[in-house]
């Protein structure tokens, strides 16, 4: 049985958010400013939802995350691959979060299984992990058809419960048999809850305001400052 290491990555490994980045460069170069402004405005239509319950903060967070595939509709696989490789080198790893990084240090000096799991595209998260020496991601899968991104997310969705599932069905592939009761998991959000209830050690990290009190009044250990909810 191997001992694991979960991080997660907006918020948490890195001090920005995905979302931000890829609208800021958009905007920048008033570039499919269209689809930017669906993307916007789609999901803050949904917060009025979300403040009166109607709409669980899962399901609300983890939209905002799954539905970044739609930005991409159009674009080729290579003009993909090109806009990560430039979050990646000008905004993530300039960002990431020194103390937090140093955690997924310690977990690979100890041996430990260390994988990237995240709402965040897929091929950008591996960009970080080759960056970082992290065999192992979880990440959502933005659908392809003829080369061209279709707009679409496949699969399970990174969010919430679903980190669970994405973990589990990656280490069936992979035949790793992870030890849950050791496991550590690093994430900032109320929606990182089920993830991390799952793991022996949870570190609410650089935290909101719900999953600090919810960390504190369980002693939890939570490491970095506490956020305002996103």
């Amino acid at each position: 049985m191997h001992t694991a290491a979960f991080f997660d990555f907006d918020g948490t490994l890195y001090s920005g958010h995905l979302w931000k980045d890829m609208s800021d460069y958009f905007r920048e170069r008033r570039e499919r400013t269209g689809l930017l402004w669906t993307y916007l405005l789609a999901h803050l239509a949904l917060r009025p939802l979300n403040l009166m319950r109607l709409l669980n903060d899962e399901r609300f967070y983890g939209s905002w995350a799954r539905d970044l595939t739609w930005v991409l509709r159009g674009m080729s696989v290579e003009e993909g691959q090109a806009l990560f490789r430039f979050l990646l080198e000008w905004r993530i790893l300039p960002g990431l979060r020194p103390d937090v990084v140093e955690r997924l240090r310690h977990h690979q000096r100890e041996g430990h299984v260390v994988m990237l799991v995240s709402g965040g595209f897929r091929e950008l998260l591996e960009m970080l992990a080759a960056e970082l020496g992290v065999p192992y991601v979880v990440g959502t899968e933005a659908e392809v058809r003829d080369g061209v991104y279709t707009g679409r997310a496949v699969g399970l969705a990174i969010t919430g419960r679903g980190k669970v599932e994405g973990i589990r069905r990656l280490a069936a592939r992979e035949g790793l048999a992870l030890d849950w009761p050791s496991a550590y998991a690093y994430a900032d959000s109320r929606t990182d809850i089920p993830l991390l209830q799952t793991v022996g050690h949870p570190v609410a990290t650089y935290p909101d305001r719900v999953l600090a009190a919810h960390a504190q009044a369980r002693g939890w250990e939570m490491l970095g400052t506490i956020t305002h909810p996103r």
